[in-house]
């Protein structure tokens, strides 16, 4: 017998719980809904079939919500990121291409201003076009019809380091100033009214969680960087705009390097298909064994080093347990586990030992990756 009230309880490990409760009504809604709308006869009232095609929606956008509640709440853990060296103009560019294409049913003018001979920002692709996605959708949010996003990077040194600051501002209703532009950077904070407008990605006026900014901060300070704001105040009829700044430290030279790549990866995969496919992805720059039996990867694991790593896929290998035997051997080379499940997962296999984590489906250059970099530690 226990009581919840026994401990005080996380952020993360709360929103851990919520997570495991919401997930498994979503997916029987979300499945349901769409198993009627693939198999229900063909006669389906029309109005019927649009009604079960909008449940199917609303899943599918509950679920990206969830998934972005629990993620944030991890995007301090610098360990979860692979940073590599993105090139600013191609991700802006990408991240612009992908916020013209969800915004289009709106008039904005998108506008990029990228010099050459910006350096390489350190920075895992992922988490970078998160940040910078985040940060257009807020400034479509703020801008009404006939407005223009301007993103712009320049080089900018930090406590004397190098890096790129890539600004994104708008002409919409605009930001409170100093210490209040601030509190936007906040958990849950917003600064639109819920009973506003309606909730949506790139709609003028919609109301986001209160989560997105406070998102991009972590993405950036897991980084090494930082993002900050700029407002002249909030006024709805003048449009004043804002600023939104996020700053990353230049890639290093040895991030600019391809790491020596070499020695010997024990992976561990129940699914003997996948392992096919994940040995083959890994072997041009690692001699991949790969044994049927998780019990004797274990024992080579334990005595038949060195190693550069090891990957491991726990589902039916173990689980937990078996990661924690894994982690547990003295001398041991980094480990790796991949396996489905939300961002709030890497602390707990981190918990456990691993030295990285990574969502299924992963691929293989991605883990190639992690191994690469752990090794060059």
């Amino acid at each position: 017998m226990s009581r919840t009230d026994a401990a005080p309880v996380s952020w993360e490990d709360l929103l851990d719980r919520l997570s495991h409760e919401f997930k498994t009504p979503l997916v029987s809604i979300k499945g349901h809904a769409e198993l009627l709308l693939d198999r229900a006869p063909v006669g389906l009232d029309p109005t019927a079939r649009e009604w079960v095609r909008r449940i199917a929606a609303a899943a599918n956008r509950l679920n990206a919500v969830l998934r972005k509640v629990t993620a944030e709440a991890h995007t301090r853990e610098a360990w979860t990121y692979l940073a590599r060296p993105v090139e600013p103009g191609r991700w802006l560019e990408a991240c612009l291409a992908e916020a013209r294409t969800l915004g289009a049913g709106r008039r904005l003018s998108w506008e990029c201003r990228v010099p050459e001979g910006l350096p390489a920002v350190a920075v895992d692709p992922e988490a970078g076009r998160d940040a910078l996605l985040e940060l257009l959708q807020n400034a479509a949010r703020a801008t009404p019809d006939g407005g223009t996003v301007r993103v712009q990077a320049v080089a900018l040194e930090r406590a004397g380091k190098p890096g790129v600051c890539v600004t994104v501002e708008d002409t919409g209703v605009g930001m409170p100033r100093g210490g209040e532009a601030e509190r936007c950077f906040e958990r849950f904070v917003t600064l639109t009214p819920l009973r506003a407008h309606h909730s949506g990605d790139f709609e003028f006026g919609a109301v986001g969680l209160g989560l997105g900014l406070p998102m991009v901060r972590g993405i950036a300070r897991a980084h090494g960087g930082e993002a900050w704001a700029e407002g002249s105040g909030r006024d709805p009829e003048r449009m004043p705009g804002a600023r939104v700044h996020l700053w990353l430290p230049a890639a290093s030279a040895g991030e600019r390097e391809e790491p020596e790549a070499g020695g010997r990866v024990l992976l561990i995969e129940p699914d003997p298909q996948a392992r096919q496919v994940m040995a083959k992805g890994l072997a041009p720059r690692f001699d991949v064994v790969a044994p049927d039996d998780p019990e004797e990867a274990l024992k080579l694991w334990a005595w038949s080093g060195p190693w550069a790593g090891a990957v491991v896929e726990p589902r039916g290998a173990g689980g937990a347990g078996f990661v924690a035997r894994l982690a547990s051997v003295e001398g041991r080379a980094p480990v790796i586990v991949y396996t489905a499940g939300p961002a709030s997962d890497a602390a707990f296999w981190r918990r456990l030992g691993a030295d990285a984590w990574v969502s299924k489906p992963a691929r293989a250059r991605t883990l190639r990756q992690h191994l690469e970099r752990l090794a060059a530690r």
